[in-house]
């Protein structure tokens, strides 16, 4: 703490830093224009571990998943990998406000709680619980570290974030609940299963766990449906296409849905190896943010 009471003294600029971990399938490129540092979670391959995103790409996890014998499993970041983002970021005099995967799908939040307690004083940190996963928590993420450009106050915008959850949805198509169930993620979507051959699911998060929207018998219908979802969502400030496999069709959503916000406020994303692990090749998603600008 030191260097950041160091900095005060001396008058430098402090500032909010947004941190969040890789489920929010957060764009490299967009992470590194906004200042937020993502803790990677890990992906479990047979006896190997390997770092989210950092150790293995989407690319060479995709195209080992339908050779393994045994699906892959993950796990969240530990305690000290947190610590040592805070403490970093604390050193360089900043506030931070950390923004992770729904504590009833991962124990990431945890691991964020358990560290900020171990720093003794941690009064510079807010941890947010998003509810979400992926492509809804990559907006919420973004809208955090716009509003972190807007104000001095930390907690103020950890207060914001969390007033902003309700104006997230997300919604994603599966090819098959396969992953979900093998890796004990289907939550309500349970009810889904049975019957399930040719049919493309359409899931949900609300309350922080997986919910069953649709069970369109088409990839095409799938497709519509989830740009008529969106649509009804209207008016919308924010889109996010993701995929997991096939981003010809992710492009045509993309398409689809560009003329809802500016290009701006567009963004695309892949289910990275965590998520990938879940949800499987061929899969689909669009999150929107609803409403204007705060």
């Amino acid at each position: 703490m030191a260097g950041r009471e160091a900095l005060r003294r001396a008058g430098g600029s402090m500032a909010i830093r947004i941190v969040t971990d890789s489920v929010s399938d957060l764009p490299p490129a967009l992470a590194q224009a906004n200042d937020i540092t993502v803790i990677p979670c890990y992906v479990i391959i047979g006896s190997e571990t390997y770092k989210d995103g950092v150790e293995i790409t989407p690319e060479r996890f995709y195209s080992r998943l339908p050779t393994l014998s045994r699906l892959p499993s993950t796990s969240q970041p530990t305690i000290a990998d947190f610590q040592e983002v805070y403490q970093r970021l604390l050193d360089q005099g900043h506030q931070i406000v950390s923004i992770h995967v729904s504590a009833k799908l991962s124990g990431t939040l945890n691991s964020a709680a358990q560290a900020k307690a171990a720093l003794g004083d941690s009064s510079d940190i807010e941890i947010v619980d998003s509810q979400m996963a992926s492509a809804p928590m990559a907006l919420v993420v973004l809208d955090a570290a716009r509003m972190a450009r807007e104000t001095s106050d930390f907690r103020e915008v950890a207060r914001r974030v969390r007033g902003s959850l309700v104006r997230n949805h997300g919604f994603v198509m599966v090819d098959t609940l396969e992953y979900l169930q093998k890796g004990g993620r289907i939550g309500k979507a349970q009810a889904f299963l049975g019957g399930m051959l040719k049919v493309k699911p359409i899931l949900t998060i609300r309350d922080g766990e997986v919910h069953p929207l649709e069970r369109p018998r088409s990839l095409e219908r799938a497709k519509n449906r989830l740009i008529e979802m969106a649509r009804e969502l209207a008016p919308i400030r924010q889109i996010n296409i993701s995929y997991s496999t096939d981003r010809v069709q992710a492009l045509g959503l993309r398409a689809e849905l560009a003329e809802l916000v500016g290009p701006e406020h567009l963004v695309e994303s892949r289910f990275g190896p965590v998520l990938g692990a879940y949800v499987g090749p061929n899969a689909l998603g669009v999150a929107v943010t609803q409403g204007s600008d705060d």
